[in-house]
């Protein structure tokens, strides 16, 4: 029996076998509903990942429970569409409404992220880490920095706008997830850090200015555990959209039901962190 190799960018061949849905039904679902995506390449073949087989896999569970495969499809693709659509600000201001937004400088924000990201590169704990940049050319200045974070983290990974030299490699270390245009997350700004004993979270969007006048950010900045797992959730479903396959331990942290909020001590250490770098600044 032929092995196949198991790859995080595949062929449909590799699709049908994964999913047990033959190329012909496969190419059928494409056609009408353009379903799965994937991506096209250069030379206009389709490639896939682990994240649609998933998609596919979903749509076989609707049907068996009798869901006509069209609603099924709908249905799944209009999850996924929404995953990817969502706004990190939009759900802690939904979700957590006792959370109180500011107005903040790029340069506080700077710290406050470089704050979070040096107490998870300090802690080594296998946190999941996540980011939102605007564009690749903003991730691009601070790549060094997530290629620390990836190296000791459960998973990491950054999604942005890759449309420069810095491509997107959603199996990278970190994973780099293209974001579309229309992405609400293409105008945020977002650092979440997750594990069984730490949480943070900066969530912010730029307001707009006249031009000549300092950019500000509303921001959100917490380390509580409920706002941070909630922006991690959507992160992951935005990345997972993107073509990013996370490992079942992500799953494990974002599922469990063991509630740890960040030690006290921890906090105070974050806050002392993002003083020392606003204080250099000046």
């Amino acid at each position: 029996m032929t092995e196949t190799r198991v790859t995080d960018d595949f062929s449909i061949g590799t699709l049908a076998q994964r999913t047990g849905v033959t190329t012909n039904v496969l190419r059928t679902w494409e056609h009408r509903f353009g379903f799965p995506a994937g991506r096209r390449t250069a030379s206009g073949h389709r490639r896939f990942t682990d994240a649609d087989a998933a998609l596919v896999a979903e749509v076989l569970e609707a049907r068996e429970r009798g869901v006509p495969l069209q609603l099924a499809v709908e249905g799944v693709v209009q999850r996924t569409r929404q995953a990817s659509e969502e706004s990190v600000h939009a759900v802690l201001v939904r979700e957590f409404p006792d959370l109180r937004p500011r107005r903040l400088s790029r340069g506080t924000l700077i710290a406050a992220s470089h704050a979070i990201e040096d107490e998870v590169l300090a802690r080594a704990d296998r946190s999941l880490v996540l980011g939102t940049f605007q564009r690749g050319s903003e991730f691009a200045r601070s790549e060094h920095r997530w290629d620390e974070l990836a190296r000791t983290a459960t998973w990491a990974a950054v999604l942005a706008g890759f449309d420069g030299d810095l491509v997107a490699d959603p199996a990278g270390r970190p994973a780099r997830c293209h974001l579309a245009d229309d992405s609400a997350l293409r105008r945020e700004w977002t650092v979440v850090a997750l594990s069984p004993t730490f949480a943070a979270v900066l969530a912010a969007w730029e307001v707009p200015s006249r031009p000549g006048e300092p950019a500000t950010y509303e921001s959100v900045v917490t380390m509580r555990r409920g706002p941070a797992l909630a922006a991690a959730r959507v992160l992951v479903g935005a990345a997972r959209s993107a073509g990013a396959t996370p490992p079942p331990a992500v799953d494990e942290l974002l599922g469990s039901s063991v509630a740890v909020e960040t030690p006290v001590v921890d906090a105070d250490r974050v806050l002392l962190r993002v003083l020392e770098r606003v204080d250099a600044q000046r």
